[in-house]
Formats: C-alpha cells, structure tokens, sequence
C-alpha cells in the first residue's frame, strides 16, 4: 500500500511539471508564444508543390491534383468554379479558421498561392498550411494543400484531418455557388 502511494505521487509529479512549465512559461510569452521560445521559428521556408519532397516523417498531409506533386497523399477534387472565385471562397474559409497570414500583411489570398498558420485548440502548436488555387479554365479549378506540423515528429492525424475538413467546406460552398450560378443567381 505504502509503495502505491509513493509510485502515484511520482506519476503525480512527473504529470504535474511540465503543466506547470507550461503554465509559467504561458504567462511569461503568451500561449502562442512558448513552442518557439523552447524550439525555435522552425522551418518556415516557401513551398514549391512542384520539387516538395515531404519529410519522412508522419506530421504532414500533402493534397496535389495529378502531375503537380513527386508524391502526394490525397489527390484533389476540381471546382466547379474558376480560379478567383476558389480564392474568395479560401479567403473566408481562412478567417473562419483563426489563421494568421505569413510572410505579409494580413488580407485577401494571393493567388498563385499563400502561407497560413494555425494552431492546435489545446497547446497552440503551430501547423502550417499552404493553398495554391489553380486555374483549369474559366469555370473550372482546383488546389494543391500542404498542412504541416513546425515541431514533433507525430501530430496525430491533425494535418490530414484538418485539410479534409476545409476540402470538404470549400466543396460544398463552392457547390451552393455553382448551382446558385447555373440558376441565375
């Protein structure tokens, strides 16, 4: 019973410090600041879809119509919309989604393409996430994605789950513009 005791409040312990670290280190930076402080800007660099060799590791998910990407994980849907239109659409989907433009000011997507960051609820870890509309013709588009963890080595399904989700928001908005459309309206 004694030793019970002793293990639970080491368990105790070791669960406790880094929530406290967290904690103090949160008041010290801001809750957006502490992955940074303790890791640093991590990899930040531009994405070019079309040389991107993802990491060997599974904290990314990477979207691609075919022949853009060396490698992808899912391949794109086509919008029954052309290109601006997909943009305007990203541009409120964004917003929606708390994410913070990088590499300028914050506004409207640039097309070709555009950096975000977003952040986990819970521990605000940052994910990156790129979105390069792209132009089949006048009526008609689709996108390249890639969502990536900055830190870990896992992020749990997070950038996959994630960009299904806006893919899943951006067809069914982009389908209500479509028929609106086609319907005179």
């Amino acid at each position: 019973m004694k030793a019970i005791r002793i293990l639970l409040r080491a368990v105790l312990v070791l669960l406790l410090v880094p929530v406290l670290a967290y904690g103090g280190l949160a008041l010290a930076v801001g809750r957006d600041g502490v992955w940074e402080t303790l890791f640093g800007p991590g990899d930040q660099a531009p994405v070019a879809f079309e040389t991107l060799t993802p990491p060997d590791r599974p904290n990314h998910h990477l979207v691609c119509p075919p022949g853009l990407c060396r490698t992808a994980d899912g391949e794109s849907p086509v919008f029954p919309v052309g290109v601006e239109v997909q943009a305007a659409v990203w541009n409120r989907l964004l917003e929606r989604e708390g994410a913070r433009r990088l590499g300028g000011p914050d506004g409207q997507i640039d097309v070709p393409q555009m950096d975000v960051e977003v952040r986990t609820p819970w521990l605000r870890f940052p994910d990156l996430v790129t979105v390069r509309p792209i132009a089949l013709g006048p009526d008609r588009s689709t996108v390249a994605l890639y969502s990536r963890s900055l830190y870990g080595h896992s992020d749990l399904g997070t950038n996959a789950a994630r960009l299904r989700a806006w893919l899943a928001a951006m067809e069914a908005e982009l389908g209500r513009i479509a028929t609106a459309g086609v319907g005179g309206g």
